[in-house]
């Protein structure tokens, strides 16, 4: 008799009864290696894409810094220009104020010096014993 698979009309499969633990498994060590390629393969796919959505989280967060920052920069400005119309509103305001206050002091003045004026007038024509003017009426 020869050996090898022929089992004269028995459709025995010897590996499997030999090794019932092996059914199902690559036993071909091309058939492992292709397994280890293929595990391999995911793995570092997997690492890929946890690399990428490393990236991405810090792109969307570098964006929203960005993007804040950019914001409070507008803010601030804005807020700085508030301030100085507020205070050349203020500077206005003074200033029309110290203008009026010097007018009404200086209308004061001429008026008191004219007052002045009169009085001395009334009072050297009566030392000279002159009277009053009369009116002229036209």
């Amino acid at each position: 008799m020869s050996s090898g698979n022929n089992n004269n009309g028995n459709n025995v499969n010897w590996t499997r009864a030999a090794s019932p633990e092996l059914e199902g498994k690559p036993t071909n060590s091309i058939q492992v290696q292709i397994a280890k390629f293929d595990e391999q393969s995911r793995r570092r796919w997997e690492h890929l894409m946890k690399q990428v959505a490393e990236q991405e989280v810090r792109r969307l967060a570098e964006e929203a810094a960005k993007k804040k920052a950019k914001e409070e920069a507008r803010r601030v400005a804005e807020e700085k220009r508030k301030a100085e119309e507020e205070a050349k509103r203020v500077a206005d305001t003074k200033a029309r104020a110290d203008f009026k206050a010097r007018r009404k002091a200086e209308a004061e003045v001429r008026a008191r010096e004219k007052a002045e004026s009169l009085v001395a007038g009334e009072a050297m024509q009566a030392r000279l014993g002159l009277g009053p003017k009369p009116k002229v009426r036209g």
